[in-house]
């Protein structure tokens, strides 16, 4: 009796992971990293790229990379270490969950940096503009001005539209020269950012008519978005957006002052690098 006791009394002290096979590891831990992922997948979706800008401006991207790590990396090498008879089975396994989790956390980081929280009417389109720029343009700006820049006006967040304050031909030049001293360009100076509202005589000065999207080869593509969307057309503007991975034209409502949809004329692989500048009043 003692010693049939004896011989069981290690098996019931065990762990109960230590009667898991590696298929059953490696299912449990990639429950668990669905669970972190679809959490990121939630704040990306409704509040770090919402709505299509999750396409447009590098929602998407950012998503696969997490991925990688989170769905593929680390439950496949919970599968290639899983090992109940290995020693140093707490040791493998802690250091793939120490470096997962190091890895998620920089997902997390990186993907809250480079959300989008302004769209910035400039240089006749409207403009992404993520975190990252904002907080470069005003880093330069104090450096520049010696003081924070402040922003009691502009609540940027999820996304703010906003419109970067046109120079006018008088004050070109020292625009330029701003520029080239190392003050950041029209759609990250926060300082010279206008409500649409107060900008709007020379906003609508870059509304595409049908001129503009016969030349384009876009009318027939826009005139249906708006049916589709059921707009009354005399309520709808039409504007260029420049995100970092498409561009194309917007539906603008030009009474709530809000985008209702974005047409994508023109999609890439890579982020875009061109930097927008303000238009002189003519």
């Amino acid at each position: 009796m003692s010693a049939t006791l004896a011989s069981e009394l290690p098996l019931e002290s065990a762990p109960r992971w230590k009667s898991l096979n590696r298929w059953q590891a490696f299912a449990i831990h990639l429950a668990l990293s669905v669970l972190v992922f679809m959490t990121l997948v939630a704040l990306m979706v409704f509040f770090w790229f919402p709505g299509d800008l999750f396409l447009l401006d590098g929602g998407w991207q950012g998503l696969k990379l997490v991925a990688i790590i989170d769905l593929v990396l680390g439950p496949a090498l919970t599968l290639i270490l899983w090992n109940p008879k290995k020693s140093s089975l707490v040791f493998d396994i802690s250091v793939v969950a120490l470096f997962q989790i190091a890895a998620l956390a920089y997902g997390f980081v990186t993907t809250y940096d480079q959300r989008t929280v302004a769209l910035v009417f400039s240089d006749r389109a409207f403009n992404s503009v993520s975190n990252a720029d904002i907080e470069d343009g005003d880093a330069k700006l104090i450096e520049k001005e010696g003081t924070p820049v402040p922003l009691s006006n502009f609540k940027l967040g999820s996304p703010t539209l906003v419109m970067a304050q046109p120079p006018t031909k008088e004050s070109f030049g020292q625009y330029l020269a701003d520029v080239l001293n190392g003050y950041p360009d029209a759609v990250t100076r926060t300082d010279q950012f206008i409500h649409l509202s107060d900008g709007r005589d020379e906003m609508q000065k870059w509304a595409l008519d049908d001129e503009d999207l016969t030349s384009l080869g876009w009318k027939e593509q826009l005139e249906t978005a708006v049916s589709d969307e059921q707009l009354q057309a005399e309520n709808v503007e039409l504007y260029r957006f420049e995100t970092r991975y498409a561009s194309g034209v917007v539906l603008f409502d030009a009474k709530k002052l809000a985008i209702l949809d974005y047409i994508p004329m023109k999609s890439t692989s890579e982020p875009a690098t061109t930097t927008a500048e303000s238009s002189v009043d003519n």
